[in-house]
This record gives structure tokens, C-alpha cells and sequence, in this order.
């Protein structure tokens, strides 16, 4: 099972191999009090690797209900494809008999020797030299919150926006790190748009390219397009030495402009 003392996520085992429980505690909770998108993704994926012993390569999910903080969840994995090399699995994270979370996901491969990769890391400040993001929850405790973001080139009206990241643990580049800090999307598209609103992830998606270890990720978003209140935006997430370590995707629905742009 996945170490607790080392994990961004902290799984309890269940009945079996196939479930697995997580309490939503304030720093896997987003600015809404509730289990933060990207947190529960990667509690899937967490909970996916434990139980087919093969690490993610991708994974989505689909967001369909809340789980505050104080409450658990619990995740039941399903094994639907188990191939020589890559496993083909889902995953389902309900709250009190609501589905919170559906996830999909493939796990495994091999070594071809030809790894390689093309993207480039963008060139912005380093982290030492750009200013620490503003807490956006209103209580100040939240993942995000607790992260260590800095705003590495932020303009109004934009399409692309950057931040670099830093999780505590030595835990930024891991699997579980990735996942949840893709879950920016949303933030940045902020920016791009220059004002502020509320919303809630419809979708996630993410691919892991590469678990080279890295203290900070520089996190590259960009707006892709906003329609009938819904947005889509992309990630592109480097490690310091400039590779790229993680892709993702994310489509979310914007419920409210609150005001100008607030972070």
C-alpha cells in the first residue's frame, strides 16, 4: 500500500486490494471546503497503482458531487483490462452513497529505450526571484494554499500563464503532485480572462511524461476557449532542469463573474 509518511495522498486499505479510503482533511480540500478536484483524481490514481502494482501513465476523471472536509470517501477500484505491460483500470470515489468522482486510467509499460522529449521548458524568473501566490481560500486552508505557488509571468488578457509550485515532502514531481497541481487550470484561465469567477471542474485529464525528481515545477497554462459558461485550458508542467514531466486538460463551468481579477 502507499506509504502515508512519504504521500501526498494518505489511503487507508479496506476490505481488499480493489477499495480504499481517504479522509478529506483540509489539505487535500479546495477553496470551497470540499475535496479538491486534483486531490481526489490523485487519490484515484494513488489507489489505482496500489491495486494493480503498475504505475499511471493516464488518467481522467469526471467531477459529479462534493465531499466536504471531515467526511471520507472511498475509493473501488476496477481492473478491466490487464494486459503483459499496461493495465487498463477505473476507479469510483463516493461520499455518503453520492459518486464524488469517476476516473479511467492506464497503468504500466516497458522500456523500448527510445524515451524522449520535445518539449521545451518556457524561459521565466526562477522561483527565488518571483513573488508567492495569495492564499484563495477565505479561510487560508486549503491544498493549494498550503502549496508554495509564485506567479512566474502573469499578464492580464493572455493566453499562457505561469507558476512555479513547490509541495512539502519532496513530494512536487511525484505522481500524486502532478495530478493535483495540473488542477491550476481553472486559476489560470482567470488570469487569461481578467476577471474573477466561480466554478467547478466538469473534467481532468492527465499524462505523466516523466518522474524525474525536481523541488519546484514550473507549470505553463494556457486558455484554450470559453463557451456558454464553459472553459477549456491546458498544462504543460516542467521540472527545474527543463524537463517536461506532465501534460493535462481540464474543462470546468463557470457559475458566476465575482468581480476584477483577484489572484
Amino acid at each position: 500500500m502507499p506509504d502515508s509518511s512519504t504521500s501526498l495522498i494518505k489511503l487507508t486499505p479496506a476490505e481488499d486490494r480493489l477499495h480504499w479510503s481517504l479522509k478529506v482533511t483540509s489539505d487535500v480540500a479546495g477553496a470551497t471546503g470540499t475535496l479538491h478536484g486534483g486531490c481526489g483524481l490523485a487519490a484515484s490514481a494513488a489507489a489505482m497503482e496500489a491495486a494493480c502494482d503498475r504505475p499511471i501513465v493516464y488518467i481522467s476523471g469526471q467531477y459529479l458531487s462534493r465531499a466536504p472536509v471531515g467526511s471520507d470517501v472511498t475509493i473501488e477500484v476496477e481492473e478491466l483490462a490487464v494486459g503483459n505491460r499496461v493495465t487498463q483500470a477505473a476507479a469510483s470515489v463516493t461520499c455518503g452513497g453520492a459518486v464524488v468522482l469517476r476516473a479511467s486510467a492506464a497503468l504500466g509499460g516497458h522500456d523500448l529505450q527510445i524515451d524522449r522529449g520535445w518539449r521545451q521548458i518556457p524561459t521565466v524568473p526562477s522561483p527565488e526571484d518571483c513573488p508567492r501566490r495569495q492564499a484563495t481560500s477565505e479561510t487560508g486552508h486549503s491544498f493549494t494554499d498550503y502549496s508554495d505557488i509564485r506567479l512566474a509571468g502573469q499578464m492580464p488578457g493572455e493566453a499562457a500563464v505561469y507558476y512555479w509550485a513547490r509541495l512539502e515532502r519532496g513530494l512536487t514531481s511525484s505522481t500524486a503532485g502532478l495530478i493535483a497541481l495540473a488542477d491550476l487550470i481553472p486559476s489560470g484561465m482567470r488570469v487569461s480572462l481578467g476577471k474573477a469567477f466561480r466554478g467547478s471542474s466538469l473534467d481532468h485529464a492527465v499524462r505523466i511524461t516523466s518522474l524525474e525528481e525536481s523541488d519546484w515545477v514550473l507549470i505553463r497554462i494556457e486558455a484554450d476557449a470559453i463557451r456558454n459558461s464553459v472553459g477549456h485550458g491546458r498544462a504543460e508542467i516542467y521540472s527545474q532542469s527543463g524537463s517536461l514531466l506532465a501534460t493535462g486538460s481540464q474543462s470546468f463551468a463557470i457559475s458566476a463573474i465575482t468581480g476584477p481579477l483577484d489572484r
